[in-house]
């Protein structure tokens, strides 16, 4: 059966307003995906690693109910979890405050067997982590070997920019792994200092992404396949968090590639009209979680799409 694999850190999120605390969540951006595609029923396996104390077991808990698979999450018993503060401000954007995992043990991660046409999501700051990246890189060469669709998305944050220089190479390389590239247009104004699609698709496209998704908030979404160019625009919201919009986007994509078993030879030749119906989805997902405080779909959405 295809799988679909998604990569990245375990983080607990505490969300203040105001300067006080109104929320917690289970999070991480590719544990936000997973969860929106656990919710649909989607056959999710989550890859990544925390520590074994009670934020550890809140997580394992959290993604057993959500039907996400575990087999491949690493726990650390010399540790303690990473925690992400996120501070809304007065349009509901959040800005983030993170505290590292620390342990002795080398950092490894339990990467599966890939197949033909398995979906996977990688990004964040594993995509660029140099204690894993040997083991990433050779997971990715194998699913590029076995034709796996690759969707990157860099989320990168402005607490990695001091690291920008060392990890510039590894954000380039990721792109040239990736089918499908997805960023918005904050990660690309600190990753490369342009602040315009057309800026930015002309610097990657040396890379040869097979496709580019450049989302602006409510400005719309811009992206690039087979060297044409499109704009689609988004719904009108008055968002209540906007944390996890962008990971609930990718589990759009992922949730329409999978429901339309679109292959990877699919991918690389599907229509505009297809590509146009693919990111309504996502923008409705995206939609979806900007009106509440959780990082994911909710469960009567899912129940609905």
């Amino acid at each position: 059966m295809r799988k679909i694999y998604t990569i990245g850190e375990a983080i607990y999120d505490i969300i203040f307003k105001n300067g006080k605390p109104i929320d917690a969540k289970v999070g991480g951006a590719m544990i936000n995906s997973s969860v929106s595609l656990g919710r649909l029923g989607l056959p999710i396996h989550y890859i990544g690693d925390t520590a074994n104390d009670a934020v550890g077991e809140i997580m394992q808990s959290f993604l057993i109910d959500n039907n996400v698979d575990i087999s491949h999450f690493t726990f650390y018993s010399d540790s303690k979890s990473r925690l992400a503060l996120a501070f809304i401000d007065d349009k509901n954007a959040p800005k983030y405050s993170f505290y590292k995992i620390n342990t002795q043990k080398k950092i490894k991660l339990d990467f599966p067997e890939i197949k033909q046409d398995d979906i996977i999501l990688f990004g964040s700051f594993y995509g660029i982590k140099s204690e894993v990246r040997g083991a990433l890189v050779d997971f990715l060469l194998e699913a590029k070997r076995k034709n796996a669709i690759i969707i990157y998305d860099p989320n990168f944050r402005p607490n990695h920019s001091s690291l920008l220089s060392t990890v510039l190479p590894f954000i380039e390389d990721n792109i040239r792994f990736a089918d499908v590239v997805k960023a918005s247009n904050e990660d690309f104004n600190l990753i490369f200092g342009t602040n315009t699609f057309e800026e930015v698709y002309e610097r990657i496209k040396p890379l040869n992404p097979t496709s580019f998704i450049y989302t602006r908030n409510e400005k719309g979404i811009d992206w690039a396949f087979r060297g044409e160019k499109k704009h689609f625009e988004v719904q009108g919201l008055n968002p209540i968090s906007a944390v996890g919009a962008g990971d609930t986007f990718n589990a759009g994509l992922i949730y329409y590639l999978y429901k339309n078993q679109i292959t990877k030879k699919d991918l690389e030749n599907m229509s505009i009209s297809k590509w146009e119906e693919m990111l309504a989805i996502a923008d409705k997902f995206a939609a979806n979680v900007c009106m509440s405080t959780d990082n994911y779909i909710s469960e009567d959405f899912a129940q609905k799409v």
